[in-house]
């Protein structure tokens, strides 16, 4: 696979669940067409999706809830409702950056409870990339800090607020040949995020500095492997609910790229 590197640094997924893989049938073919806007643009990356009004992106449900979360497949009731969870999400490339802003109704928010590193347990933003589109699958019964079990493109980002309301950004890392979490790792790359709670919710954005897709360029005629995902907490202890944008209802994207869909950058200019 082409490696998908950030700066001096080979991301990899974060640890969160397991089910047996799917079969071919059963692999999501999502697929999210954005594009390349050169001209300037004003987005401050502070939850507030008002600056994306204008941006002729489009916006993409999460329609799939799962059915079983964590690293034995614990099982997981879906959600009740769309006000319980539902989201969406919409993103394009910058000259500079990669912006990814997501929308999520939640009537019953829980940022916090969680220490760094199991904030999945906590309501938070999943983002995954896949540099390549090849199929990577941790096994289970195998250490998953061994950097056998990871592809050097394959990472995930999740978004989440510490008991201070500050946001953080979590998930896995590959030096050498171990896979660490550090507070403050993928910010010391560049990296924003923010989340903004309302009325139906949150809102979350995140900014990647392009720079950061150092073998899969994102130009023209780009395709990477692309996943969002959300987790619910409703009441202060464990996760309760988690949806896709994939059909990944058995929450595998985490060792299984097999579950990513597909984003697009056309070979050709948006007219």
């Amino acid at each position: 696979m082409r490696a998908f590197v950030l700066s001096t640094m080979i991301l990899g997924t974060m640890i969160l669940g397991l089910l047996p893989g799917l079969s071919t049938a059963e692999q999501p073919s999502n697929t999210y067409v954005t594009r390349i806007i050169n001209a300037p643009v004003s987005i401050v990356i502070d939850g507030d999706l008002s600056d994306w009004e204008g941006i002729e992106v489009p916006e993409e449900p999460l329609r799939h809830r799962c059915i079983s979360a964590g690293e034995k497949g614990e099982k997981i009731a879906p959600s009740s409702s769309d006000a319980d969870l539902s989201a969406s999400f919409r993103c394009f490339v910058h000259k500079d950056s990669f912006y990814v802003a997501v929308s999520v109704s939640d009537d019953v928010l829980v940022f916090g409870e969680e220490s760094f590193g199991s904030r999945w347990q906590d309501d938070s933003v999943e983002i995954y990339f896949d540099g390549d589109l090849s199929v990577r699958q941790w096994e289970y019964g195998s250490d998953y800090s061994e950097a056998s079990n990871y592809d050097r493109n394959d990472a995930e980002i999740r978004i989440a607020k510490d008991r201070r309301g500050m946001v953080h950004l979590e998930g896995m890392g590959l030096f050498g040949d171990r896979l660490i979490m550090l507070p403050g790792l993928w910010e010391s790359l560049g990296i924003v995020a923010a989340i903004r709670e309302n009325a139906r919710g949150y809102t979350a954005e995140l900014k990647v500095p392009k720079g950061i897709f150092v073998s899969t360029p994102l130009r023209l005629g780009a395709e990477i492997g692309f996943n969002v995902m959300i987790n619910d907490d409703d009441d202060g202890e464990k996760r309760d609910h988690k949806i896709s944008w994939t059909p990944d209802r058995y929450d595998q994207s985490w060792h299984n790229t097999a579950m990513f869909g597909t984003l697009i950058i056309p070979p050709r200019e948006h007219p």
